[in-house]
């Protein structure tokens, strides 16, 4: 249910694949499913890898900020998303948080204040020293304050730091042994559950028994070594209503990953430097590298397209090699697909598996600019009946599931310019007639920049029939970014992983509004997991 209802939220609000009106429609026949190309190929590779996927995780504290937004673009902190521009949707509805016992959403606060209603504007204040010198102390990262009601009722606004007297303003008050600084608010806003739009920039805080406020304050400038006496938060009220009193307790807000990182997770292409010789593993079923000109013959379809070249750069699009060629695929202006290759294991290795590790090295092109959400590669098996383009499975006759993109994030926000990637799923359950969306979420590690080469892996396992034991993972650069355990692909056992299908769709119906590309590199499927490249025997 929780997906469904993400899925539901995302629809309406971006436009994504798999939505309403044509989305993931029969248009999308075309893709895969209808070519022709029967080449078969064995690709023998030499090359030493001298690049090292060297990407750092982002950071957790971009990861889980909050972030304001506006309300033109309702792109900042809603009801449902910390980060509605970015897709980043809170672990609970109207906000996360923990308590004063580091319970989450927990009833015990760092601080309480009670406010009358008495029509009196004033400054309110709440002693929060003890969550600041906790952020202080690294105990926790510093994400905020959430202030929610604990009891009472009533409504109170205060003003927000966009209110043009700087006197009336939010502030955090801190004495230190060196002396008094006052901070003033890098972001506020407040959550309300009758509308899904934020409210950012708006000059009032508003708070009641369901609105909670959030408030951010940079603490970078303070000496963690210097001793703090106090520090105080302070609001000033300029309008109550109600007729009572109204609890206010102050909360660590919490939302994103606290989890650290411990580095990629290797696999077997840890033995492969450079992943040479990788193909003589022997749970590698396809390396495919893109060295060779009869690089298609490993695939079963689809190598024939003309959006599809080989290449070692890319003028003016800010390409640069992973490892020697790469296959650019280009979605043409007014198109709709860039590549549709299918690696069909009962053809190539003569039985279809129950589960499958599936590993790419992906760039976004500078030009990568779609209007449209769409589908990146991934695992299927349609069977040509029904798991895609608007033909719902009902567990007896094909499932699916591919990759899938969002519209980049907009300018403005921590993930300006990035690309969300996640799932497109058809599955037993699904309720409408296209496929659901699910984003690759932890530690936002699905969010991927532009001109900047991705380890991307998928793992997945079929399901008992009709049991909702089906497994689908993946993982960017080695660092798992998703996990669901209780998919129900199928019904019958006569369903198993048809494909590899690799493909590169824009939409929907939604033609490109220009030649936008992607690059492909060093692509293995395997029986076990594969992790990322590695250079001469170090993790990436």
């Amino acid at each position: 249910m929780r997906y469904a209802m993400m899925t539901a939220l995302l629809c309406t609000f971006w436009g994504l694949v798999g939505c309403g009106d044509d989305s993931g429609s029969s248009n999308e026949t075309n893709n895969s499913q209808s070519n022709t190309n029967e080449q078969s190929n064995t690709n023998e590779q030499s090359n030493t890898n001298e690049q090292s996927n060297t990407n750092e995780p982002v950071s957790y504290g971009m990861c889980g900020q909050w972030v304001e937004g506006t309300m033109d673009t309702d792109d900042g902190a809603t009801r449902d998303f910390y980060n509605r521009g970015a897709s980043l949707p809170w672990r609970n509805y109207l906000g996360d948080w923990h308590d004063a016992s580091d319970i989450a959403q927990g009833d015990a606060p760092f601080a309480m204040t009670t406010l009358v209603d008495d029509n009196t504007p004033d400054y309110v204040q709440w002693d929060v020293t003890s969550l600041v010198q906790a952020w202080l102390d690294g105990d926790y990262h510093p994400r905020g304050f959430l202030l929610r009601a604990v009891g009472g009722d009533g409504t109170y606004n205060f003003y927000a730091k966009e209110h043009p007297v700087p006197t009336e303003r939010p502030e955090l008050v801190i004495i230190t042994t060196d002396g008094e600084v006052v901070l003033p608010p890098e972001a506020d806003t407040y959550l309300a559950p009758s509308t899904y739009q934020g409210f950012g920039d708006d000059v009032q805080l508003s708070i009641s028994t369901e609105r909670p406020v959030l408030l951010r304050f940079d603490l970078s400038g303070l000496d963690p070594v210097v001793a703090l006496q106090s520090a105080t938060l302070r609001l000033f009220e300029y309008e109550d209503y109600g007729g009572g009193t109204l609890d206010v307790g102050v909360f660590r807000s919490s939302q994103g990953l606290d989890e650290p990182d411990d580095g990629p997770e290797l696999g077997l292409a840890a033995d492969y430097p450079g992943d040479v010789s990788i193909g003589d593993h022997p749970d590698v079923l396809l390396f495919s590298d893109f060295e060779s000109a009869d690089w298609g013959l490993d695939w079963t379809v689809g190598t024939d397209a003309a959006t599809l070249e080989l290449v070692t750069d890319d003028p003016g699009n800010q390409f640069e090699q992973h490892q020697g060629q790469a296959l650019r695929v280009v979605v043409p202006e007014g198109e709709l697909t860039g590549m549709g290759l299918a690696f069909k294991f009962a053809d190539e290795v003569g039985a279809e598996p129950e589960e499958i590790y599936f590993r790419y090295y992906l760039r976004i092109g500078d030009d990568w600019w779609p209007d449209f959400g769409g589908k990146l590669p991934g695992i299927s098996g349609t069977y040509g009946v029904a798991g895609w383009g608007g033909r719902p499975s009902d567990g007896t006759d094909g499932w699916s599931a591919r990759g899938t993109f969002e519209l980049p994030v907009a300018d403005g926000n921590p993930y300006g310019g990035f690309t969300p990637i996640g799932s497109y799923v058809y599955h037993a359950d699904m309720e409408g007639i296209y496929g659901d969306v699910d984003l690759w979420q932890r530690g936002c590690r699905g969010l991927l920049q532009r001109n900047q080469w991705y380890a991307i892996e998928q793992y997945l396992r079929m399901n008992t029939p009709g049991e909702q034991d089906g497994v689908l993972r993946a993982w960017v650069d080695g660092r798992l970014a998703y996990e669901r355990t209780n998919w129900r692909w199928r019904t019958v056992d006569t369903l198993k992983i048809e494909q590899i299908w690799m493909n590169v769709y824009h939409g929907g119906t939604a033609p490109a509004p220009a030649d936008i590309h992607l690059y492909m590199d060093n692509v293995v499927i395997a029986r076990s997991y594969i992790g990322p490249m590695t250079g001469e025997g170090e993790g990436t």
